[in-house]
């Protein structure tokens, strides 16, 4: 068989809500036999375990830098146990950095799984804070605002210029937004946009899940131009989605006061060096001795000296030289998307990631 009928074969038994118009419409739009990372097993020469590393985009600290993004990682049940994803993670990992990836990331179906791929470097950034809405509640704005087309095309431009603006988020080609908007339409979740009646430019977009085993519907993205462009869309979407709650999932910031949290985006830092110099360009005045130990990325090893808006990386600390941090790749991803309240306590700049729109 090929590597895509096998992956589909390991996808059918490991995911097997996805339907048909699903799969095809992802395997035909977004799959790529050079994004996929496969293992066998050697006595019964099948393939048994599979996942994609796909390639995205992402501002960090204003920023572009390459982000791998882990989907569809599964085992088939009689091969389980056995250590094949553990291999092929440490693979994925060191296939990002290999590429030239600077983080890699995924998100993660339980916690149990969030711990275990803590394993291999990966620490959680990417949280939301629900707002939940009744059904009774409405969302006043002032402007003159018309429902816009949901023609993905036609949106996309806007949905760039909408994006681009975030010092640290995920940035989808225009390949990416069409899948989304596609994933949207097959799975029948709610999406909203609206736009200046004067000038037709779309100022506010939001995309919805339905909740199982509940009427309430997600807010799982909203972009605007503005707070009242943003009261425009909710309202839009409360007409899509009449006597049902809504629960907006905002991104926190540095707001770290009142807790409620929610887990969601797990990233790794796979290029230290490169990530710790945008830190340094965006922060002139920092300096910082940082000193990395990574199993799995060989390079990602030695002390990181940032100064004058550079990094020196040297193998090994000199004699009777303490780093400021000594850290794994976990907790330097860890503190490197924190807020800001524990970057004044370590010293190393941090910036919360919006990580959104990914399949999941």
């Amino acid at each position: 068989m090929s590597k895509k009928a096998d992956i589909l074969k390991i996808w059918q038994e490991c995911f097997p809500a996805d339907g048909a118009e699903w799969k095809k419409m992802f395997f035909d739009a977004a799959y790529c036999d050079d994004d996929a990372l496969t293992l066998s097993d050697p006595t019964d020469n099948v393939t048994v375990s599979s996942l994609l590393l796909l390639s995205y985009a992402m501002t960090f600290h204003g920023d572009r830098v390459g982000l791998a993004y882990i989907y569809g990682a599964g085992t088939l049940r009689k091969y389980r146990a056995r250590g094949f994803m553990s291999r092929l993670m440490a693979m994925a990992v060191a296939e990002a950095a290999g590429r030239g990836d600077t983080f890699v990331g995924l998100i993660p179906a339980s916690d149990t799984l969030r711990q275990y791929y803590r394993r291999f470097g990966f620490a959680t950034v990417g949280y939301c804070r629900p707002e939940r809405y009744t059904a009774a509640h409405r969302f006043p704005f002032s402007g003159n605002y018309v429902e816009a087309s949901g023609d993905p095309l036609r949106l996309y431009p806007d949905f760039e210029r909408l994006t681009a603006t975030r010092l640290c988020a995920v940035q989808q080609s225009r390949t990416q937004f069409l899948t989304v908007m596609d994933d949207a339409r097959i799975g029948n979740s709610p999406f909203a946009a609206v736009a200046e009646a004067e000038s037709g430019r779309v100022v506010a977009m939001a995309w919805g899940r339905n909740e199982p085993a509940s009427d309430v519907v997600r807010i799982t993205e909203l972009l605007a131009d503005s707070d009242d462009a943003a009261n425009a869309v909710l309202t839009v979407m409360r007409k899509r989605c009449p006597d049902r709650p809504l629960t907006l999932m905002t991104h926190p910031g540095d707001d770290v006061e009142g807790g409620n949290f929610q887990p969601g985006a797990m990233l790794r830092v796979v290029n230290a060096g490169h990530a710790l110099s945008i830190i340094a360009a965006a922060n002139p005045s920092l300096d910082l001795t940082v000193r990395v130990s990574d199993p799995i990325v060989a390079d990602n090893c030695g002390c990181y000296r940032i100064r004058s808006a550079s990094v020196e990386h040297i193998a090994a600390m000199p004699a009777g030289c303490v780093p400021d941090l000594d850290v794994t790749p976990e907790v330097l991803t860890a503190l490197m998307f924190g807020s800001r309240p524990i970057a004044d306590v370590t010293g190393l700049p941090a910036i919360r990631p919006r990580i959104a729109l990914m399949l999941d």
